[in-house]
C-alpha cells in the first residue's frame, strides 16, 4: 500500500509537470522556468536554497519531488522534466546502458557517503551469524552495499569489481548473512526488522538519521559516487541550466550543504 501510495504521489506530480524543455516555458521577459526532479533530502533542500538567486538570474525552479528515483531518469528523457538532480554517475551509466536512451552528466555537485545503519547494534562486529541485512536491489546501489560490507569486514567479493556485483556474486558470506533486497526507498523501512542496513544518505537523512551520529560504518569520503546535475543531450548547453550549475556551484552553497547536512553531505566542487 506504501509503495501505491507513492507511485501515485508521483503520477501526480509529473502530470502536474506538464511537457516541456528548457528555455521554452517564458513566464515574462526573460524570465525562463526550469523543471527539476529531486529526490526530498538532500536535494530538493538544496534546490529551495537556491531558488531565490536563481529568480534574480532570470530563471523560475519548478522542483518536481520523486518519492521514488527509479523512474526519474525516464521522466527527463520523456520531457516530462528539464533536469535532475538525485544521482551518481554508476547510476546514470547503469540506465543508459539498460534503457538504450541517452543523458548528460552536466556538472558534479556533492558525495552522500553510504552508511551502515542498526537499531540494536552499535558497530559491525556485532552483527551476529545468519544476522539479516538490507540492501538497495538496483544495480548500482546494491554492488555498492555490497561493496560497504566487504569493507566492514562482513564478505568477500570478487577481485575484480566495477561496482556492480550482485548478491551472486560473492566469493564468501563470513557469517552467512540473510541479505533482503529491497527498493532503495524501502530500506529505511525495513530497518527496524533487520539486524542492520545499509542506506543511502538521501533516505537515510528522509527518516531523521545523521549519517555521522547514527550510522555503526561508512564510507569514506572520497568514494566515486559523486550527485550529479543531468539533462538530455540537446539540452546540455541551455542558457538555464548554465545558471543552474554556476549557482549550484558556490561557496555559499557550499558553506550551506556543510552547515546543513552536518558534513553528511560533502561538496565536490
Amino acid at each position: 500500500m506504501k509503495k501505491f501510495l507513492l507511485l501515485m504521489v508521483l503520477a501526480f506530480a509529473l502530470t502536474a509537470c506538464g511537457n516541456g524543455a528548457a528555455g521554452t516555458n517564458d513566464v515574462g521577459g526573460d524570465v525562463t522556468t526550469l523543471r527539476i526532479g529531486a529526490t526530498p533530502t538532500p536535494h530538493a533542500v538544496v534546490l529551495e536554497f537556491i531558488a531565490d538567486d536563481l529568480a534574480a538570474r532570470g530563471v523560475v525552479l519548478d522542483i518536481v519531488e520523486f518519492a521514488e528515483f527509479v523512474l526519474m531518469n525516464q521522466a527527463l528523457y520523456e520531457g516530462q522534466i528539464d533536469v535532475n538532480y538525485f544521482q551518481h554517475y554508476p547510476f546514470l551509466l547503469n540506465w543508459i546502458e539498460n534503457s538504450g536512451n541517452v543523458l548528460t552528466r552536466v556538472a558534479d555537485i556533492h558525495i552522500e557517503p553510504m552508511g551502515v545503519y542498526s537499531e540494536t547494534l552499535t558497530h559491525v562486529h556485532q552483527v551476529p551469524p545468519g544476522g539479516s541485512v538490507a540492501i538497495p536491489n538496483d544495480a548500482v546501489n546494491g554492488g555498492r552495499a555490497l561493496t560497504l560490507l566487504e569493507a566492514a569486514g562482513l564478505l568477500v567479493l570478487p577481485e575484480e569489481n566495477d561496482g556492480r556485483i550482485t548478491v551472486a556474486d560473492i566469493v564468501e558470506n563470513l557469517l552467512d548473512l540473510n541479505i533482503i533486497e529491497l527498493e532503495a526507498p524501502l530500506v529505511p523501512v525495513a530497518l527496524p526488522e533487520v539486524d542492520i542496513a545499509v542506506i543511502n544518505t538521501n533516505f537515510a537523512l528522509g527518516i531523521g538519521l545523521n549519517p555521522i551520529q547514527d550510522a555503526i560504518f561508512m564510507e569514506d569520503v572520497d568514494s566515486p559516487f559523486a550527485n550529479i546535475v543531468v539533462t538530455r543531450p540537446e539540452n546540455a548547453n541551455d542558457e538555464a541550466i548554465r545558471i543552474l550549475v554556476e549557482t549550484l556551484q558556490t561557496d555559499r552553497v557550499r558553506e550551506f550543504i556543510i552547515e546543513r547536512f552536518e558534513n553528511a553531505v560533502v561538496p565536490v566542487f
